[in-house]
């Protein structure tokens, strides 16, 4: 997933800089469940909301705050 949310911030929201990803592990797969993960951009913490969409594992990425 980390590799995932990395992707999406670069190519999506055109975040430069993106370092680490850590998201907590054995989530809830659930519609419409959220979580946060960590993620580090230009050296500075900051956090992006995922929310899954659907019960086979899809989710969306929040830009990171």
């Amino acid at each position: 997933m980390q590799a995932d949310v990395r992707k999406i911030l670069t190519e999506t929201y055109q975040v430069t800089e993106v370092g680490d990803v850590l998201c907590p592990a054995n989530q809830t797969v659930k519609d419409g469940s959220t979580f946060t993960c960590t993620v580090q951009v230009a050296g500075e913490g900051k956090t992006v909301t995922i929310t899954v969409t659907g019960e086979d594992g899809r989710y969306e990425v929040g830009a990171p705050a």
